[in-house]
């Protein structure tokens, strides 16, 4: 191995965690030492197109533990400065607006991501300073939410300003704790329960509506009624003068 090999690979080694990304998932891993990772949301793309331009190209789908996965393979990454979300969005879940909800606000004492739109937002394995260290290393957030064209999204990321990575080492978490929930439902902060939670929101949703449709029909029907016999009560009374003043 030449001087300029070693170089590089002691680069790669010094910013990088060993095995890098850490975490497993849908998505597909390439070169370390760029500085694009990409989330395809609910989409199916081009990821091996995608990933010519990235460090690493994957969906997520659901907004609790698909994002602590995403930012655990992500700070494990020095190199790694920008996040482009992209895909179509994922209902009930509306991981892509939590994603920059999460960028721009952090979380709050609960754990939950600061204004964002999804069911259940909550980031609860990862520590403070893991968040911390997204929110600061990641330097711009690339909203092309329900873009699915790959030509415009290697276009975005064509365009970023070249940057070199960011300043610390990199940081390795352990997930156990999300792992665990996932499995067993503990919290139920999986990403069934959150799709189960948002159902049954839109069935609750559906269920008021139709109350209110059945009370706007009940008021048109006995305003009907009501008319109907007043209407007949004064044709009674009508005729009865008649034949009296007759």
């Amino acid at each position: 191995m030449g001087d300029e090999e070693k170089k590089e690979k002691k680069e790669i080694e010094s910013y990088v965690v060993e095995g890098w990304p850490p975490l497993a998932g849908s998505y597909l891993a390439g070169d370390p030492t760029k500085p694009v990772a990409i989330v395809t949301l609910a989409s199916e793309l081009d990821n091996a197109r995608l990933l010519k331009r990235s460090a690493i190209c994957g969906d997520c789908k659901t907004e609790n533990i698909g994002t602590e996965k995403v930012v655990a393979n992500i700070i494990s990454n020095s190199h790694i400065r920008y996040l482009v979300v992209c895909g179509a969005e994922v209902h009930g879940h509306i991981t892509g607006k939590c994603w920059k909800a999460f960028h721009e606000n952090g979380v709050d004492d609960t754990g939950r991501v600061i204004d964002a739109p999804g069911a259940i937002p909550y980031v609860t394995n990862l520590p403070r300073e893991a968040i911390d260290r997204f929110r600061n290393q990641i330097v711009e957030l690339v909203d092309l939410i329900n873009v699915e064209d790959e030509s415009q999204i290697e276009s975005a990321i064509d365009r970023l300003e070249p940057i070199g990575p960011y300043e610390e080492e990199p940081m390795l978490v352990k997930l156990g704790g999300a792992m665990e929930e996932e499995m067993t439902g503990v919290l139920g902060h999986t990403g069934d329960s959150v799709s189960i939670e948002s159902r049954i929101r839109h069935i609750e949703q559906e269920y008021k509506d139709l109350g209110k449709l059945q009370k706007v029909t009940a008021g048109l029907v006995g305003g009907l009624y009501q008319g109907f016999v007043l209407g007949l009560i004064l044709t009674i009374v009508i005729f009865g003068l008649r034949r009296l003043l007759g």
